[in-house]
């Protein structure tokens, strides 16, 4: 490889080049991760988050995350079967129903949202086998497969890294290997890359940061641009087992390198899954005075 330096006259009498965002904070061509521990509903967020990106700016399928115009999004999901995805699909698209039966879009009808469904979102469940990006340092099929797939995606989404690889998640060396391994599948493509991870023991029984979160190596989070964290939140009391309702779920922005940290975001999950921005609950914006797993103080917005 040949050495080259910027050339900073030339980029300094020219004006930088507009930053290509797919979602706030997260660059086409980069890598970011979603973190949380299991059964919290990683898969239903970004499944909806697919569906808003998808659809573009007029839905957002009860996230806070709307885009200027529709985007070929590709989910592979590794976990689940198609009968389960389909469940899925129906609850969301039942909110999304009732959410424009109560707007005054101009132009976004049912049919209009569901034909931009069918026309940009790719759903390819693979639980039924192994799908390794790598093979050592080899790319393998499946890995040439869907970036022919994903041409001309905006967003790739992988449902969780575990089936991704076969190394061992401690391992900083392999972790590494497994993020530049994204990374070319997000330049390849030119789509942004959103992997579903989960989260680690620590950080579940409510004792760990939020920026530690991730199971295995830390090279994970240092290697992605952007990664936001999905968890219970705690109550005002501070005790690491005295979470707020089962119903509740928090984001956290945890590492967002291109965008200033954003406030943490309550959703309630309905009986069906579906996760919806609860306005009427207090975030945990920060937490002082960390001790035997307890908070002396918390603070709320």
């Amino acid at each position: 490889m040949k050495i080259q330096s910027l050339d900073i006259r030339g980029v300094l009498n020219c004006p930088p080049p507009a930053l290509d965002f797919v979602l706030p904070g997260l660059l086409a061509g980069t890598v970011g991760m979603i973190v949380g521990p299991g059964a919290v509903g990683k898969t239903t967020f970004l499944l909806q988050l697919a569906m808003s990106l998808a659809a573009g700016n007029s839905i957002g399928c009860g996230l806070p995350f709307k885009t200027e115009m529709p985007g070929k999004v590709v989910l592979v999901a590794a976990e689940e079967t198609a009968s389960i995805l389909s469940h899925r699909l129906h609850a969301i698209h039942r909110y999304v129903m009732d959410e424009l039966s109560g707007s005054f879009l101009d132009g976004v009808t049912a049919a209009t949202v569901i034909d931009s469904w069918a026309n940009n979102l790719c759903i390819v469940p693979t639980s039924s086998g192994s799908h390794h990006l790598t093979k050592g340092d080899v790319a393998t099929q499946f890995y040439t497969d869907l970036c022919a797939f994903a041409e001309g995606a905006r967003l790739i989404i992988v449902d969780p890294l575990r089936r991704l690889h076969g190394g061992d998640e401690n391992d900083s060396a392999a972790m590494t290997d497994m993020v530049q391994a994204l990374e070319k599948l997000a330049r390849k493509t030119g789509a942004a890359v959103i992997v579903a991870h989960h989260a680690n023991k620590v950080f579940v029984s409510g004792t760990g940061s939020a920026a530690t979160a991730s199971r295995g190596s830390s090279a994970l989070t240092d290697g992605v641009r952007w990664q936001l964290n999905l968890s219970k939140p705690l109550r005002d009391s501070g005790a690491s087992n005295d979470c707020m309702p089962s119903s509740i779920v928090q984001l956290e922005f945890v590492k967002t390198n291109y965008l200033a940290l954003q406030r943490p975001v309550l959703f309630r999950r309905t009986f069906d899954g579906v996760l919806m921005v609860d306005a009427s609950a207090k975030v945990p914006l920060k937490v002082k005075g960390l001790h035997a797993g307890k908070a002396k103080e918390v603070t709320y917005v």
